[in-house]
């Protein structure tokens, strides 16, 4: 092979391996999707998360942070599916073919029901750069707001010092008979139910003693801890982070407080996805890729006490960092309103759904 030979192989296979080059490690996976978002202009976001608390700003806080990061999208913000009826609702109509957001959320529970009817679009969010740990293992959407169960108190009533002291068995103590309250779908009993942290048997033996203790039993998270600030309660076991800390922080409270006992039960929450046929998807993309952002999640943290413990940074992070956490599966999630049923059962009390089988 004559030396110009050698150097015409040299310069091809330099230049072949030139074009096969792969894209560099930083490149933006989400550019196709921000340049098609361009086109679309505009994203619609229904959520759970409130406009304002208190009358003062809460999840505008959240939207504006995202219209910040992609200000060439016209968001508008719709504060939907608070309560059961409304996210099944939603789901009705979509199922109609009536797609009004491009950002919709849905229960945890509720998620088979949107997977049979062929609703979600599926997207790789891991590789848009989500946390897998917050993204459902089909890929349909994402994790949103995260509840963290703890057991709230009266200041006035129990000094902090003893609330210290409160490990899960203080809510079966007979000192507290009639003195508590019990939210009507107790999920933190479903953590517990697991077979790595307390498993079943152990679960109901707990949940009958509780009962035993004569909790009063409320709907309303909020109006629970409206009533624990006047003093109806001593103390509410299995109480979301989230209304405790909205009177602390948004009417300035030193009435209530909470403390959380290990294991902490940390449920999944609600969920949000695009929906297939939305007019805008590639914006309602973007809006949950940012969504499982560490700038995004610290924010929901700040303003709604409801952002991932995983994350760094975020007050609840600092809270039980170091504590055995009871971290909800998807796996048991799909079942979770069966386990409440027999939880509830065990307890006596009157069973307020479930999508068990006959």
């Amino acid at each position: 092979m004559t030396t110009l030979i050698k150097k015409w192989l040299f310069l091809i296979i330099c230049t072949a391996a030139l074009v096969v080059q792969p894209l560099p490690a930083d490149a933006n996976p989400l550019e196709p999707y921000i340049q098609a978002a361009k086109k679309e202009g505009s994203v619609t976001i229904a959520t759970p998360l409130r406009e304002k608390v208190y009358g003062k700003p809460a999840g505008e806080l959240y939207m504006a942070a995202f219209q910040k990061r992609y200000p060439f999208l016209k968001v508008t913000y719709k504060e939907k599916a608070g309560g059961t009826r409304e996210r099944e609702k939603m789901i009705s109509e979509m199922t109609a073919g009536i797609i009004n957001f491009d950002v919709a959320p849905v229960s945890e529970t509720d998620v088979s029901l949107i997977v049979s009817a062929k609703l979600p679009r599926i997207i790789a969010w891991e590789k848009l750069g989500v946390p897998k740990f917050l993204i459902h293992p089909e890929n349909i959407g994402i994790s949103f707001r995260t509840p963290v169960f703890g057991i709230a108190y009266n200041r006035d009533l129990i000094p902090d010092e003893v609330a210290r002291t409160f490990t899960w068995e203080t809510c079966t103590d007979p000192k507290w008979k009639g003195k508590t309250a019990i939210d009507d779908r107790p999920r933190h009993l479903e953590k517990f139910y697991m077979d790595d942290v307390w498993g079943r048997e152990k679960t109901l033996d707990y949940a009958k003693r509780w009962a035993a203790n004569k909790p009063s039993m409320e709907f309303s998270r909020s109006r629970s801890a409206t009533k624990l600030t006047a003093g109806a309660y001593h103390m509410i076991c299995g109480m979301a982070r989230n209304p405790i800390e909205r009177l602390q922080v948004y009417t300035d409270s030193k009435t209530v407080g909470i403390v959380y006992p290990e294991p902490v039960p940390v449920g999944i929450g609600t969920i949000i996805f695009v929906p297939d046929k939305a007019e805008n998807p590639n914006a309602g993309i973007l809006f949950l890729a940012w969504s499982g952002t560490k700038e995004a999640q610290n924010l929901i943290d700040r303003i709604d006490f409801t952002g991932h413990p995983a994350f760094e940074g975020n007050k609840i992070n600092n809270i039980i960092q170091g504590k055995k956490i009871a971290y909800a599966s998807w796996g048991e999630t799909a079942g979770a309103d069966d386990i409440l049923t027999e939880i509830l059962q065990t307890m006596g009390m009157p069973v307020v759904r479930s999508k068990k089988k006959k």
